[in-house]
């Protein structure tokens, strides 16, 4: 499988721009400058608007070029997951609307992991829908201060009061459907995949939706001053998504995922075509051994 295009910012453009701003854990938005001086513009390139399709069974896509954001249709309201960047709070209600849904029935707000690319607009739209935000409690106070508490300290965004803090495997409910959250630290602190069944052609499928590969390139892992137990947090985190069982999983950032194959998801071509990714469990230790090798490398300068 192609490395993503979806890791945040990467290697030493990430490096450089983390280490411009003032303090760990800033707050407020990034300069224009900033953002070009990354390499990219992440708010513009990664957030160009596609039309929005139904992935599988009740979940659809209403993100962008390639930050994914999940919808979850329910009888009693609908949950969504996952906010992006400021600018895409129009880009989501018309992506809802165009699928036949009310933004006023999204009940419940969900987030992958507390990063700008994945939150920012949660207050935004948490307005617009009244919606429940609940997250895990190692992200909560991330969400609620507006500040990126991950080891990356990042951009932040507008506070947004989480009504339902869940610890690992607490599982909330709406009209027929759970979703239960499985803790992978490292990334951030509350880092958070989502396990959910969803009925298909007749199939139940359990399906996953993941953005935690461990810390970002460029984070010190082996002795960071803010999180000294990073090492074991993060192979942690890989443990319990060595756990899950899916058919079919989706990511925070699918450009690379969906290379192909969108035309076919926008079709519902059966036999599902992410039943083809790489093995659930390849993936993990994959991305495991990726993190071990770095914890190596950092232990033996």
């Amino acid at each position: 499988m192609k490395k993503s295009a979806g890791v945040l910012l990467s290697g030493l453009a990430l490096l450089a721009l983390t280490q411009a701003q003032a303090q760990p854990g800033r707050f407020e938005t990034m300069s224009m400058e900033q953002k070009v001086a990354a390499g990219e513009s992440y708010h513009g390139r990664q957030a160009v608007p596609v039309e929005p399709f139904r992935v599988v069974g009740n979940i659809y896509f209403v993100g962008t070029t390639n930050i994914g954001i999940y919808l979850i249709a329910t009888p009693e309201g609908h949950i969504l997951v996952d906010s992006g960047v400021n600018e895409m709070s129009s880009t989501i209600r018309d992506s809802v609307e165009k699928l036949g849904f009310r933004m006023s029935d999204i009940k419940i707000m969900l987030s992958s992991h507390a990063h700008f690319d994945h939150v920012q607009a949660h207050a935004v739209l948490q307005r617009m829908t009244g919606a429940q935000v609940m997250a895990l409690e190692a992200d909560a106070d991330a969400l609620e201060t507006g500040r990126d508490l991950s080891p990356l300290g990042f951009e932040g965004w507008e506070p947004v009061q989480v009504d339902r803090r869940l610890q690992d495997g607490e599982s909330i409910n709406l009209g027929g459907t759970s979703m239960t959250p499985t803790l992978v630290p490292g990334h951030t602190p509350g880092c958070t995949t989502w396990s959910t069944d969803t009925e298909d052609s007749g199939e139940t499928m359990n399906v996953v939706i993941f953005g935690c590969n461990g810390p970002n390139d460029g984070v010190q892992i082996v002795n960071n001053p803010r999180f000294p137990t990073l090492p074991e947090d993060s192979l942690f985190g890989f443990d319990n998504l060595a756990k899950l069982n899916p058919d079919i999983y989706l990511t925070g950032h699918p450009e690379a995922p969906f290379e192909g194959i969108m035309e076919q998801l926008r079709v519902q071509v059966r036999p599902h075509p992410l039943l083809q990714q790489q093995p659930w469990h390849e993936l993990v230790a994959e991305r495991r051994a990726s993190i071990e090798a770095r914890i190596a490398a950092e232990r033996a300068q």
